[in-house]
């Protein structure tokens, strides 16, 4: 019995620390986003553009963490697929954006890259999960 009793708690413990790990990447990437927003409206193009891997890195290290999330429906959602069509999609197009120094596109992509992350906070059940207005 006191077996088990140390090893839920071990378990217990792991999830909770998966959770915070989860949180403070994303939380990360968040600021990370902001950040590259602000570089490239100061016309720090090179700088931005580091700025925008760096997030990338937070969020794929946030979903590598934890690839499996329940859904608002309870049911088992695989996050990697997401986060392939995040990269792929509206990252991939700011990433072109700052790479071309064109500030109409990155503002363009900046909105498409947050409302990716909005949705897939919502599809998660994670309305709590805040993603900043870009400005």
């Amino acid at each position: 019995m006191k077996r088990l009793l140390v090893i839920l708690s071990a378990f217990s413990l792991a999830s909770c620390a998966m959770m915070n790990i989860n949180s403070h990447c994303m939380k990360a990437a968040q600021r990370k986003m902001l950040d590259t927003r602000k570089l490239q409206q100061a016309g720090q193009w090179d700088e931005s553009l580091a700025m925008a891997e760096r997030m990338r890195s937070s969020v794929s290290k946030s979903v590598a963490s934890a690839p499996n999330q329940k859904s608002a429906a309870g049911m088992l959602v695989d996050t990697r697929p997401l986060l392939a069509a995040w990269e792929n999609g509206p990252f991939a197009e700011l990433k072109t954006a700052l790479q071309k120094r064109d500030a109409s596109r990155s503002t363009a992509a900046f909105a498409s890259l947050r409302q990716q992350c909005v949705n897939c906070h919502t599809v998660l059940g994670k309305p709590q999960a805040q993603v900043s207005e870009i400005p």
